[in-house]
């Protein structure tokens, strides 16, 4: 080992060319060799078409995380005829290989965590922006029970309905008006 440091919790840095950077992450995943590089979900569209999907994109392409234990064989597929991986190279600095520790690549991992974060709340907003635009009818007289929110498990009876709102009768003179959309019935 050309360091003094501890390799436990360390990485060393590998590099390569920027459109390679996932497909190395992915091959030396298969091959049992701890690697990460910090990524962000995106939507595209599909060439010549309106539909969109989802893709995975480095944050910092040309850059790869194997953990430092893995170097022994990362040297030894360097040092084949054929790399069974993706061309890459092992960084160096000052002729030696420098080990990057848990610590000092937690901010990464953070902005990495934000956006997928992120990308999760905006999908869940569009998901309940959905559901609120969708007019749920429910029959007056029908038992409805609140799943969610404030009055959560409370079984009412419809008493009106406009398809976006129902006045939900809760027995006695507790009647609330109530988004449709969070009403369950049996027959939903």
């Amino acid at each position: 080992m050309e360091t003094n440091q501890k390799t436990s919790a360390s990485w060393c840095i590998l590099r390569m060319s920027g459109p390679r950077t996932l497909t190395l992450v992915r091959s030396l995943v298969a091959a049992g060799i701890e690697a990460w590089t910090p990524t962000v979900t995106r939507s595209i569209r599909v060439p010549r078409s309106k539909a969109k999907r989802e893709r995975d994109f480095p944050i910092m392409p040309t850059f790869v995380f194997a953990h430092a234990r893995h170097l022994p064989e990362l040297r030894r597929c360097l040092g084949l005829p054929s790399n069974p991986h993706p061309a890459f190279s092992i960084f160096r600095h000052g002729g030696r290989i420098p080990l990057i520790t848990d610590r000092e690549i937690e901010s990464v991992r953070a902005i990495e965590t934000q956006g997928q974060e992120a990308r999760r709340l905006a999908h869940q907003q569009a998901m309940d922006a959905a559901r609120r635009a969708k007019r749920h009818h429910v029959e007056v007289g029908s038992e409805v029970e609140i799943p969610e929110g404030g009055f959560a498990g409370l079984t009412g009876i419809v008493e009106e309905s406009d398809g976006k709102f129902a006045l939900v009768c809760f027995g006695g003179s507790l009647r609330v008006k109530v988004a449709s959309f969070l009403l369950a019935t049996d027959g939903v």
